[in-house]
C-alpha cells in the first residue's frame, strides 16, 4: 500500500492501538541499526534516558556492529533477523558517510540499493513501521587523509545533497544529524575534536548528546529543549544542543520528509507514487522541496483521473528548458525528482499541464557556478 501521511502520530495509532508517548500496553518500540557510530557512548541508552526524561514511553534495542555498512546489514540474514523479531515503530538506520557521499569510488558498497533492499525487509514484516535515515556526519578531515582534496565542509555538503536525493526518491524520513554537527561546528569555529574523537570520525559524547538530540526530535516531532537529563555533558552544552537540534528538525520537517510521505515505491519515469490520504478534487502541482536548493530537490504533484501528465522546466526569462516528465499516469500523488546538475545558480519555473488543468511554481537553485 503506497500512501501519503500528514499526522504520522494518528495513522500509527490506528494501525497499532498506541499514541505518540505510548502506553503500558505498548510503549513505543525503536531500533537502531548501524555500526560503531551508534555503539559509542552507549548511544541506544543515552537516546532512551533523554526520551524517558522528556515523559516518553521507549523500548529500545540496537545491532551495531563495528565497521557494518548499509550494504552490509542489507545483506545480513543477521540484521534481518532483528528487524523481524517485532513490529517497530521506528527503525533507525546509520551507515557510513564516505559511501554515501562517493558512490562512484565505492561501487562495492552501494548506498541507495541497500535502502531500498532495507526498506523491503522492513515493511514485509510491518508496513506500518517508520524507516529512519541517520544523516552522517563528514569525517573531521574530510577525505585529505585518502589524498584527496574534499574537506570536511565539502564532503559534508555532497552528504546532505545524497541524502536529500535518496530520500526525494524512496521517500524515507530523516534524522538530519550529520547537517546539525555542521551548524555546530561553524558556530563554534570548527574547534578540533570537539563533536569528533581523536580518530577524526567517531563521536565524543558530545556528539553523541546532539546526536541523541535530533533523533528525538525526528522521532517524536516535538522540541527536546529543556530535558534535564545531560549525561556528562555541561548543562549549558546540553541546552544548547538541544535547541539547535529541536530547530533545525522542526523548523523544516518537509525538507527532512518527516510529516509528509511514507512507503513510496519507484514508478518507471523514477518519480514515487503514493496514494492520497485527502487531495481534493483537482490536480496540484505542489511547492518542490527542498526549495531553495543545491543540485537536487524533489517536485510533489497529484492526480485525481488517469492523464496525459507534462512537467516542463522555465529559466527566469520564460525560456522553455527541459521537459521533466511526460507520460500517462494513473491518479495518485507523486514525487518527480531533479537534478540540476546542469543548470546555473537562479529563479526557474516548472510547470504541469494534464487533461483537467495548468499550474506554474517558482523554484530557487543556490550555489552553483
Amino acid at each position: 500500500m503506497r500512501r501519503i501521511i500528514h499526522i504520522w502520530t494518528l495513522i500509527v495509532a490506528l494501525s497499532q492501538g498506541i499514541n505518540a508517548q505510548g502506553s503500558e500496553e505498548h510503549p513505543l518500540e525503536i531500533l537502531f541499526i548501524g555500526n560503531s557510530y551508534f555503539a559509542y557512548n552507549t548511544f541506544p541508552t543515552l537516546f532512551e534516558e533523554l526520551a524517558i526524561h522528556a515523559g516518553q514511553d521507549v523500548f529500545v534495542d540496537a545491532y551495531t556492529p563495528a565497521g557494518t555498512r548499509l550494504h552490509d546489514h542489507a545483506n545480513s540474514p543477521t540484521t534481518e533477523a532483528k528487524i523481524m523479531e517485532r513490529k517497530w515503530d521506528f527503525i533507525v538506520f546509520m551507515g557510513s558517510g564516505a559511501t554515501l557521499a562517493y558512490p562512484q569510488e565505492f561501487k562495492n558498497t552501494p548506498v541507495y540499493p541497500s535502502i531500498l533492499e532495507l526498506k523491503k525487509k522492513v515493511y514485509s514484516n510491518c508496513a506500518a513501521t517508520r524507516f529512519v535515515y541517520c544523516m552522517p556526519w563528514a569525517y573531521e578531515d574530510g577525505m585529505t587523509w585518502m589524498g584527496w582534496p574534499d574537506t570536511y565542509e565539502d564532503m559534508q555538503l555532497k552528504i546532505y545533497e545524497k541524502t536529500l536525493e535518496y530520500s526525494g526518491k524512496t521517500a524515507f524520513t530523516i534524522a538530519p544529524v550529520g547537517w546539525v554537527w555542521d551548524k555546530v561546528l561553524k558556530e563554534y569555529n570548527f574547534p578540533l575534536h570537539y563533536l569528533h574523537r581523536e580518530d577524526w570520525s567517531h563521536p565524543t559524547i558530545k556528539g553523541s548528546y546532539l546526536m541523541a538530540c535530533v533523533v528525538y526530535s525526528t522521532l517524536f516531532i516535538e522540541s527536546s529543549a529543556g530535558n534535564t537529563y545531560y549525561n556528562s555533558v555541561d548543562e549549558s552544552e546540553a541546552a544548547y544542543f538541544q535547541e539547535i537540534a529541536s530547530s533545525t528538525v522542526l523548523d523544516d520537517t518537509l525538507l527532512w520528509s518527516i510529516t509528509t510521505y511514507t512507503d513510496t515505491t519507484f514508478t518507471t519515469d523514477g518519480s514515487s507514487s503514493v496514494t492520497p490520504s485527502s487531495s481534493g478534487n483537482q490536480s496540484i502541482l505542489s511547492q518542490n522541496f527542498p526549495n531553495p536548493f543545491h543540485t537536487y530537490t524533489s517536485i510533489p504533484y497529484s492526480i485525481t483521473e488517469h492523464s496525459n501528465v507534462e512537467i516542463k522546466l522555465y529559466d527566469v526569462s520564460g525560456r522553455f528548458l527541459s521537459t521533466l516528465f511526460s507520460g500517462l499516469k494513473p491518479p495518485g500523488e507523486y514525487l518527480l525528482p531533479f537534478s540540476a546538475e546542469n543548470y546555473s545558480s537562479g529563479i526557474y519555473f516548472y510547470t504541469i499541464s494534464t487533461s483537467e488543468r495548468s499550474e506554474l511554481r517558482k523554484m530557487q537553485l543556490v550555489g552553483k557556478k
